[in-house]
C-alpha cells in the first residue's frame, strides 16, 4: 500500500512540474510582441530615402505629428504621422496612409523600413 501511495505522489508531482505546450495563439501573440519590441519608432528629424518602388526624396518629420516629404521629381507631400503599435504611419493629405516597420538605426543613422504592402526603403537620417 505504501508503494502505491508513493507512486501516486510521484505521479502527481511529475504532472505538476510539466509545462503546458504553448498554443498557436500564444505563439502568434509572442511573435507580434517580439516584432513590436524590435521595431524602431520614427523620431522627429530629416530623412533621405529610396524605396524599392523607385520613389525617393527627403522627408522631414516634425515632433508635432506633421511631416513634409519632398519627393524626387518635384512633388511636395504633406500630412500627419503617428505610431500605431509597432508601425510608424504617414497619412498624406489627399493620399493613402503608408505604415512602416523600421529597423533600429546603425551608428551612422542608416536604417531600413518595410511597408505593410511589402515596399522596402533604405533610409538615412540627415538632420
Amino acid at each position: 500500500m505504501k508503494k502505491i501511495a508513493m507512486l501516486c505522489a510521484l505521479a502527481a508531482l511529475a504532472a505538476c512540474s510539466e509545462a503546458e505546450a504553448p498554443t498557436e495563439a500564444d505563439t502568434a501573440e509572442a511573435a507580434v510582441a517580439e516584432a513590436e519590441a524590435e521595431a524602431w519608432p520614427i523620431e522627429a528629424g530629416t530623412y533621405e530615402y529610396t524605396r524599392s518602388d523607385g520613389v525617393g526624396g527627403i522627408n522631414t518629420v516634425a515632433a508635432d505629428g506633421t511631416f513634409s516629404n519632398a519627393v524626387s521629381g518635384g512633388e511636395i507631400e504633406t500630412g500627419t504621422w503617428a505610431q500605431e503599435g509597432g508601425l510608424s504611419c504617414l497619412s498624406p493629405k489627399g493620399g493613402q496612409k503608408r505604415c512602416y516597420t523600421f529597423t533600429v538605426p546603425d551608428g551612422e543613422g542608416n536604417l531600413s523600413g518595410t511597408t505593410t504592402d511589402g515596399v522596402t526603403a533604405t533610409i538615412r537620417k540627415v538632420g
